[in-house]
Parts: C-alpha cells; sequence; structure tokens
C-alpha cells in the first residue's frame, strides 16, 4: 500500500515568555500514516494539535523531531517538490483584502507557476466550480463568510492538488453553505481520487465525509478507525428497545443475551432494552429469538449511537 502521509516519533513544542520561558508540547511522539486516495478526519478538542499537524505537513512549521514523508519524499528536505503537489484550506479564510475574488485567484495561481491560457483556464472553471461569477469584481473584505470560504477552496484546488488540507472547512458557515462545500469535498474524493486530510468539529460531518478517523487528544493518536470499527471497540453500541405482551421467560433472556454482538439487557416488565455493537445486523437475529419463543411484539425503537459519543468517550479519558 501506497501512503500519502507517513509520520513517526512527530514532536512539536512552542516557547513563549523571554525572561520567564514557557514550554507547550502540541504534538508528541505522534505517528500517523494516510494512504493515497484516502479522505481522513483528524478530530481532537481545542488545542489538541490539529492545526499544528496539518501545518508540519504543509511546510508551515518545523518540528524538532520526528520524521515527516508527504506523497513519498522526505519533508522538510524536498518541501518545494512536495508543496507543489499539495494545498490547504483554512475554515478562517485569510486573503489579500484589497484583491478581488479574481484578483487573489490570478494571485495564486502565479505563484504555483501557472501562467498563459492554463492559468486563465484554471481561474475560470473554479469560478464556475463554486458558483462565485457574481462575486468576481468583489474586494475580499466585501465578501460573505460563506463566499469567503468558497474562495479559499478554490484557492486551495488552483493547482489541483494530489494530497489537500481542509482545517476545520465548514466552520461559522450557514448549514445549507455548509452542506454545499461537504458536497464539494465528495465530489473531488470521488471524481478526482485527491487524497484529503481534515479536520472537524462537527461529527456529523466527519461520519458522512471520512473513511477513517483519528482522536487527537494531548498531542498524540489515541485512536484510528472506522467509525463503526471504533464504536465497536468502545462498545458504543446501538440500543433495540423492544415492548412485548407478558412477561420474558429466563430461557429467552438467555437466547437474547448469547447472540454475538449483544453487549448487555435490562428486561423489566413488558419490556427490554437490549444493547449492541450494530443493530442493522442484531436485530434480525433478535426478532428471530422473540418470533421462535411466540412473544408478540408490540413495538421496537431504535436508538443509534454516533461518532459524537465516541469523540466524549476519549475527551473524557474514559478509554
Amino acid at each position: 500500500m501506497k501512503f500519502a502521509i507517513e509520520v513517526k516519533g512527530l514532536r512539536k513544542t512552542f516557547v513563549s515568555g523571554w525572561l520567564r520561558k514557557r514550554e507547550k508540547t502540541a504534538l508528541k511522539d505522534l505517528d500517523l500514516s494516510v494512504p493515497q486516495g484516502a479522505l481522513w478526519g483528524i478530530l481532537g478538542q481545542n488545542g489538541a494539535g490539529k492545526t499544528t499537524l496539518l501545518s508540519v505537513l504543509s511546510n508551515l512549521l518545523t518540528p524538532e523531531q520526528g520524521e515527516v514523508r508527504v506523497l513519498g519524499k522526505n519533508m522538510p528536505a524536498h518541501a518545494r517538490k512536495i508543496c507543489r503537489r499539495i494545498n490547504l484550506c483554512s475554515g478562517h479564510a485569510n486573503f489579500l483584502w484589497s484583491l478581488t475574488v479574481r484578483e487573489n485567484l490570478d494571485y495564486y495561481a502565479m505563484l504555483y507557476g501557472l501562467s498563459g491560457r492554463r492559468r486563465q483556464q484554471q481561474i475560470e472553471h473554479l469560478i464556475e466550480l463554486f458558483d462565485l461569477a457574481e462575486f468576481v469584481r468583489v474586494r475580499f473584505d466585501e465578501l460573505s463568510t460563506g463566499t469567503k470560504q468558497k474562495l479559499s477552496l478554490a484557492k486551495a484546488l488552483i493547482n489541483e492538488p494530489e494530497l489537500l488540507f481542509l482545517d476545520e472547512p465548514t466552520v461559522g458557515l450557514d448549514p445549507d453553505v455548509a452542506r454545499r462545500i461537504r458536497e464539494y469535498i465528495q465530489r473531488l474524493h470521488d471524481d478526482k481520487g485527491t487524497t484529503i486530510l481534515l479536520t472537524t468539529h462537527n461529527m456529523k460531518e466527519a461520519e458522512t465525509l471520512c473513511q477513517q478517523v483519528a482522536f487527537l487528544k494531548d498531542g498524540t493518536i489515541k485512536a484510528c478507525g472506522r467509525p463503526q470499527e471504533l464504536k465497536r471497540e468502545l462498545r458504543l453500541g446501538d440500543t433495540i428497545l423492544v415492548s412485548f405482551q407478558g412477561s420474558l421467560p429466563v430461557s429467552t433472556v438467555s437466547l437474547l443475551q448469547n447472540i454475538r454482538g449483544v453487549y448487555g439487557l435490562q428486561a423489566r416488565n413488558s419490556s427490554c432494552t437490549i444493547l449492541v455493537d450494530d443493530h442493522k445486523e442484531r436485530l434480525p437475529q433478535v426478532l428471530d429469538v422473540f418470533v421462535s419463543n411466540k412473544i408478540f411484539i408490540n413495538d421496537i425503537r431504535i436508538q443509534e449511537s454516533n461518532l459524537e459519543d465516541v469523540f466524549i468517550t476519549f475527551a473524557r479519558g474514559d478509554h
């Protein structure tokens, strides 16, 4: 398997103060490998080190320890070659305030070495892709937050990067604009096969977009995997609530508890609560037990766990 990102033993410390220097370790012995063509998410609380990690990977910060390989080349030894093939989009867009949308795109296209017809074609393509046509002559400081973010994404695609870093790409946006931004990101990954590493506080966004997520806490990766795998690892399963006629015999309780993937069961009066790893897989088996024991079901309800539950568990240090 080829990796777009390979990080081993990464450490980054910030020093503040003059007479009394204070050190804050943002990244501590961090290891991470992201396959080419993947769409992964980095999750963590404020101050966990997410932005610092993206800054190191994009050569904006230099770590004091560790190995960093991006697109098969060592950073920072091959930084110039790597930077031509990557790009970064921040959720807090900051461009030359006095330049218009077109002028900003033209400026960054020039920095990436695009010229002539190719530069103009790429700019026109991105203006159309992100619905920026009506804003091409509007200065950056006069744009809405949503339009600034679309410009930030357009800039990040100006060099058609093989690897794209997205730092909270939908933060502070209206729901409709955020949804469209997510659609752009998904389409880019699906159509171009671009490797994307994003940070976000939006758990629903991460669960929708990301193939795998890594939880960053205190500068280290605490867990990494598919959302469903992490829920199983933490035993944060789904809950099946069943109400039925009569009571539940001990033999039936035993059969339900012996189903693979059942974490726990509580029965009371004419109802029971069953905690399972995945309700889509376990519900048919649960129903078979009720039917075979001729227990009439009045109602079934499902409560799904989600990535937010996983995030809270890691944030609290419960795992």
